[in-house]
């Protein structure tokens, strides 16, 4: 029974952090609110594909979701000004996050050159 208590304590402080409610989760997640409401009561322990497309929405890994030992966030969240820019990035629509891809792709090789230009 412990699975159940770190899951749903888990996913009310996901909640919590991205300050966001239940019913917004379950739009986001296209899932029944009485069903999210459940996870956050403790009530029912969410199926794996349920709890990966709350960790999705949430921002947050599925294994610290689940109760691993691992940070709560993902390690590619960049912070500017307060903001979470994944967040930022989650709103761009497909053809301005490739965009973005590739802009960050030019940024990474213009380092790489950077770099090798110092090391000679």
């Amino acid at each position: 029974m412990k699975d159940l208590y770190i899951i749903k304590d888990r996913l009310n402080e996901a909640l919590k952090y991205r300050n966001m409610t239940p019913l917004e989760l379950a739009e986001r997640c296209k899932m029944n609110k009485s069903s999210i409401y459940r996870y956050l009561n403790g009530e029912r322990i969410p199926r794996t594909d349920a709890i990966h497309k709350m960790a999705t929405v949430l921002n947050v890994d599925p294994s610290w979701v689940l109760g691993y030992n691992v940070p709560m966030t993902p390690d590619y969240v960049i912070e500017l000004d307060g903001q979470k820019l994944i967040a930022e990035v989650e709103q761009l629509t497909p053809e301005n996050k490739e965009k973005l891809k590739d802009f960050l792709s030019y940024l990474l090789t213009k380092q790489e050159e950077k770099k090798n230009d110092s090391e000679v």
